[in-house]
């Protein structure tokens, strides 16, 4: 229940890119969002949908990721552009892919290890403890208070 009270606290904040996030509130919502993606796409496989619903709930949650993201990555005293360069190499994957022959598909198949590699770099510095003390983003994120 805690991951579900947690996501609706970030939800509050669906696109609040200011301040700081702490490591249970990114992970709540991460695994949230994916709870809730696989949920639905089930869901609209059984009411005849196919994978739109998913897909549907998928979009809307990607502006409250990208601010936790932000936010996360602020208590860490590091700036949300930081996020820039894996969410566009993400979306050129499929650019890559996209080209005939042999020798593209091998660069695309290089392109996509190096994305690989910078989403994996993205999730340790997620992992990592954020500071106790204030940064320029703002104070320490508390552990989550549901009595606000």
């Amino acid at each position: 229940m805690f991951v579900f009270q947690s996501a609706l606290q970030t939800l509050k904040r669906y696109a609040d890119f200011k301040g700081r996030a702490s490591r249970e509130e990114f992970w709540c919502f991460f695994v949230f969002v994916i709870v809730t993606n696989a949920v639905c796409s089930l869901l609209g496989l059984l009411l005849g949908f196919g994978p739109a619903l998913g897909s549907l709930v998928g979009l809307l949650l990607i502006i409250p990721q990208v601010a936790v993201a932000v936010r996360r990555l602020h208590d860490l005293g590091k700036p949300g552009k930081e996020l820039v360069v894996p969410c566009v190499m993400l979306f050129l994957v499929p650019v890559a892919f996209a080209f005939r022959g042999f020798l593209p598909k091998i660069v695309a198949l290089g392109f996509l290890g190096i994305t690989i590699l910078v989403f994996a770099n993205l999730l340790t510095l997620f992992a990592r403890k954020g500071s106790n003390v204030p940064n320029k983003y703002g104070a320490a994120p508390t552990a989550f208070s549901f009595a606000r």
